[in-house]
């Protein structure tokens, strides 16, 4: 089980000055922060793909064959996506199906592993995508690994008034491949995620290192800070005192022997 932290600016210097460990880098498929990337560390790649939205046609598989042979990325992720006017949940499987065919025909032999994803009151066509039982259902009949989001998990069951654990063990944790840590708190009425921990999710994250000590769930290969950044999404909420306090942390945590 290798550890891993989205790759920024202050998270380079804390390592450059011995101040964390980490095992991966995790980078979007941007070539040049990748390129940043490489002397700190083995670098993997987390790609924006989503199935669900009829978008797969366009991706750019030279790239994704390029980062998939030259970087530490031992699987190609995707997202549980919808897109608006999608209603029922076999119509939405079929869409993931039908989206994840066509990966595997450009990237034989590739494993592919599946993300769920957070839904939210104004984005209303992911909350049948967030549906665990759905989720579960693809990942099984398809063969696919799991990468299990803790946070984006949360956010789901808050909207579908569901206990939070409930809904993470309906998901097909034996096929746990990656696990992703951030922090949620409330922001602009909603709640949202990739902050530094909060309190709250410093038990939660316990409860998954406990998951997975005691066999509960399967070990994954990766688990992932998705805290700090770059880009406009993410340098605004990158702070360097975080990452110094919590890389350690959870390196820890997921470090300890069962």
């Amino acid at each position: 089980m290798k550890f891993a932290v989205n790759y920024s600016t202050p998270l380079k210097e804390l390592i450059e000055q011995n101040e964390v460990k980490v095992d991966l880098l995790k980078c979007p498929e941007w070539d040049g922060l990748i390129q940043a990337a490489r002397p700190w560390g083995s670098v993997y790649i987390h790609f924006d793909i989503s199935l669900g939205n009829n978008r797969v046609d366009s991706l750019d598989f030279d790239l994704i064959r390029r980062l998939l042979d030259t970087t530490d990325t031992p699987y190609l992720n995707t997202h549980l996506a919808n897109r608006l006017g999608v209603d029922s949940a076999s119509e939405l499987l079929a869409t993931w199906k039908e989206d994840l065919d066509f990966l595997r025909g450009k990237l034989p032999g590739v494993r592919i592993i599946a993300e769920n994803l957070p839904c939210h009151e104004f984005l209303p066509q992911l909350k049948l995508a967030a549906d665990p039982d759905l989720i579960s259902e693809m990942i099984k009949e398809c063969d696919l690994g799991l990468l299990l989001d803790l946070s984006h998990a949360q956010i789901s069951a808050a909207l579908l008034d569901m206990d939070f654990k409930k809904y993470i063990n309906r998901l097909p944790l034996h096929r746990l491949s990656e696990l992703h840590i951030t922090g949620i708190r409330e922001y602009n009425g909603y709640l949202t995620d990739h902050f530094e921990l909060q309190p709250h999710d410093k038990a939660v994250v316990e409860w998954a290192a406990e998951q997975i000590r005691s066999g509960a769930w399967q070990e994954p290969e990766i688990v992932a800070f998705e805290y700090g950044g770059v880009g406009d999404v993410f340098c605004w909420r990158t702070e360097r005192d975080a990452l110094k306090l919590q890389v350690p942390l959870l390196y820890e945590i997921f470090h300890s022997p069962s």
